[in-house]
């Protein structure tokens, strides 16, 4: 490992950095990261002459992919539930750390993730998680995304109050999509490829990035896909905008195209075509056929060199035709005297074109729709649109990913095309559609042309579960005490720390040391054992103990990851035998971060409006979930909101109060008392101030799930009949 050389005035710079949680100043990078940047050869970029998109917030790769700070570094993934054939499997974190160690495709269960894409992103290079550990991480062929287009436009109701307006603008949303797009092609396989969806608002921007990430001679194409139609006659001020981009680069040349044939609409009759309309000279010019040699007219050459031509003698299809009378010759002839109708000298060489029901594909792909409202999900992708992109980038049991999710197309898609997937979102709407959509996956259309004429897919789906990263049940780590490895794992996880590999708890004498973090000692607090979870607790004597037993080899920071209900001291600076200082750092839990911090963040809040489902997310680390309480009640009007209790906290640390937390209401149609199935979404903005909510067509076994701004859901509540 390369050695840092820093002054104290640079120290002194990266820990005010540090403390106030901004970024190093940019020209101590390559000393923090020596050894990343002497992977960078600035000359030879030069050289090479490469375009890149300078912008105010740009940071280098280097920095990026070596964020390591407990709120930015990815987090590990928690089992919520797990289906098997479309029913509750009742398998925990437990069992799917057992199932994770057979790394057999067979033992593979597709994901769906709840949580900060950028997170789940790193998680995927950290490659730390038990969950995917060595399964996702280099072997994804194919990423398909569809990121908010960053418009910059404001949306607004009926009476002119905004409701939303994009997140991002300019330089800050190209730099947030190019992180996301760095760790993506570490997770890529070596064949692999990704295909973006953008608009016209940011497109040109985001291509120049891409070049810039996968190199240009990684470009595979681009690609033309239909918008949603909208009949704007007399309202442009010019042509309406009618389509999107996808565009397609590799991770490397290794990159293997599938020949995709799309279907016509009628199958093409066979029919003889003249071979020498091609524009252009090539050498040689001339053609032997039948013992005649031709050439091309001036200025064009022959479609076919001669070895294509013989072939294509031995198939039978090809023959002379006068060009006067029409007369064919299609038999062997030692030598062509003339047509022997007209006497014409000179045939046209023609060849057959065959019987086909299939064309190559083309990068207009404006024959299929681009979106599709069978969800009423925004921005809906169409499954005719997926299922060209994985075909055409993947076969049968590769993996495939989406971290711009939404209604889950490219998930539902790349089940019916056998393939495995995982996919990834913020939005608890969008992860209760996606479930919704994979549990009924059989009852919807076939794809290909049994899809056009409404036959089911008529299958079950292969296992999958749902996780989250980033928030988390505390009732759940706990009972990871079970298994020692797991629960050590998944709390290392937490706190960006890694395996003990240096042995330093042989070196420290210390038997609790199970991980490092920046080359420091990380203890984790034994709650396995239930004297230490019921009658220890960390205090003064407790860190003492562990000076002692080091013997005065102890000195720096030493980190201890524990509940907060096994602690009564903070962080602690203590002496060792020989006068060093030793500074005990507590990483507590559960740690609401996404509190903690909010002075410094800006809190991400579920979607409250239909309009806003798609915002480009920058979370924190983790936190823990809370309790959230609801009851409903039947009205004529349809539902009313009897109850609703969140401890979330607003940006000044202030309890919100009466509905102002909550953000949506699932709604289940007819609940079966074992997986709630979403069908229906009441955003906030929907409900009236007393809590009611217009909703028709209700039947006698209803439930609701509550989610607040925080993305904490209640149990579902089951609304009784009067």
């Amino acid at each position: 490992m390369a050695k840092i050389d820093l002054t104290d005035e640079e120290k002194r710079l990266i820990a005010d950095a540090l403390s106030n949680n901004t970024e190093p100043p940019p020209e101590l990078m390559t000393k923090l990261f020596p050894g990343l940047a002497e992977k960078f050869d600035v000359a030879k970029l030069d050289r090479a002459k490469v375009v890149t998109l300078e912008y105010a917030g740009k940071r280098s790769e280097a920095a990026i992919l070596n964020q390591s700070s407990p709120t930015d570094a990815g987090s590990p993934l928690q089992v919520e539930r797990c289906f098997r054939g479309g029913s509750l499997t009742g398998e925990t974190q437990l069992d799917l750390f057992e199932r994770a160690k057979d790394r057999a495709d067979d033992n593979w269960q597709n994901l769906i993730v709840q949580g900060d894409n950028l997170q789940f992103l790193k998680t995927c290079y950290r490659n730390a998680d038990p969950l995917i550990k060595g399964r996702v991480k280099g072997k994804v062929k194919l990423f398909y995304i569809d990121p908010p287009f960053g418009t910059g436009d404001e949306y607004g109701n009926s009476e002119g109050q905004m409701s939303y307006t994009a997140k991002l603008k300019g330089s800050e949303y190209i730099e947030d999509l190019r992180e996301r797009i760095i760790f993506l092609r570490e997770t890529l396989s070596s064949d692999g490829c990704l295909v973006l969806r953008i608009d016209y608002h940011f497109g040109h921007f985001v291509r120049v990035i891409l070049d810039e990430l996968f190199g240009r001679e990684n470009f595979r194409n681009e690609i033309v896909i239909n918008r949603i139609f909208k009949n704007v006659f007399g309202e442009s001020k010019f042509i309406p905008t009618s389509t999107d981009t996808l565009y397609v680069y590799s991770k490397s040349s290794a990159f293997a195209y599938k020949d995709v044939k799309v279907e016509r609409d009628k199958p093409r009759k066979p029919f003889w075509r003249h071979m020498d309309d091609s524009a252009g000279i090539r050498h040689p010019q001339e053609r032997s056929v039948f013992g005649v040699v031709l050439y091309p007219p001036q200025g064009k050459h022959f479609k076919y060199n001669q070895s294509a031509i013989d072939r294509m003698i031995r198939e039978e299809r090809i023959r002379l035709k006068c060009q006067k009378c029409g007369h064919v010759q299609n038999d062997p002839i030692s030598e062509w005297n003339g047509c022997p109708i007209c006497k014409e000298m000179k045939p046209k060489l023609q060849y057959l074109v065959k019987e086909s029901s299939h064309i190559n594909l083309q990068s207009n792909w404006t024959d299929i729709p681009g979106y599709s409202t069978s969800w009423n999900y925004p921005t809906e992708n169409s499954e005719q649109l997926l299922e060209r992109v994985i075909r055409t980038c993947s076969v049968a049991g590769d993996l495939v990913m989406d971290v711009f999710a939404g209604s889950g197309t490219t998930a539902a898609v790349a089940e019916k095309l056998g393939r495995r997937w995982i996919v990834c979102d913020f939005g608890k709407h969008a992860i209760y559609t996606m479930q919704k959509r994979m549990l009924r996956i059989g009852e919807s259309k076939a794809l290909g042309k049994n899809g056009k004429i409404n036959q089911k897919y008529a299958k079950s789906p292969r296992p999958f579960c749902v996780v989250s990263t980033g928030a988390y049940d505390f009732s759940r780590i706990m009972k990871l005490r079970e298994n020692k490895d797991a629960y050590i794992d998944f709390v290392l996880g937490l706190f960006q720390s890694s395996r003990d590999e240096k042995d330093l708890s042989g070196k420290y004498r210390l038997a609790n040391i199970f991980g490092e973090k920046d080359g420091d000692p990380v203890e984790v607090y034994p709650v396995w054992n239930d004297e230490y979870l019921k009658n220890i607790r960390i205090d003064e004597n407790y860190l003492k103990e562990i000076i002692l037993q080091s013997r005065g080899n102890l000195k720096g920071n030493y980190y201890i990851i524990t509940p907060e209900t096994c602690t009564l001291i903070g962080d602690t600076t203590m002496k060792n035998s020989v006068g060093n200082d030793v500074h005990f750092k507590m990483l507590k839990f559960p740690y609401k971060i996404l509190e903690d911090v909010s002075r410094n963040f800006q809190i991400q809040q579920q979607p409250s409006s239909q309009e806003n489902v798609n915002n480009l997310i920058n979370s924190t680390g983790f936190y823990f979930n809370d309790d959230v309480e609801i009851a409903v009640e039947r009205i004529k009007q349809g539902l009313k909101i009897t109850q609703f209790e969140t401890k979330i906290l607003d940006n000044q640390g202030e309890r919100l109060k009466g509905l102002d937390g909550l953000a949506m209401l699932l709604v289940d149609v007819d609940y079966d008392g074992k997986i709630f199935d979403m069908d229906r979404t009441v955003f906030a903005k929907d409900i009236g101030d007393d809590g009611v909510i217009k909703v028709t067509g209700l039947t006698e076994s209803i439930a609701v799930v509550a989610i607040d701004k925080h993305g904490n859901e209640s149990k579902p509540f089951i609304i009784k009949n009067k």
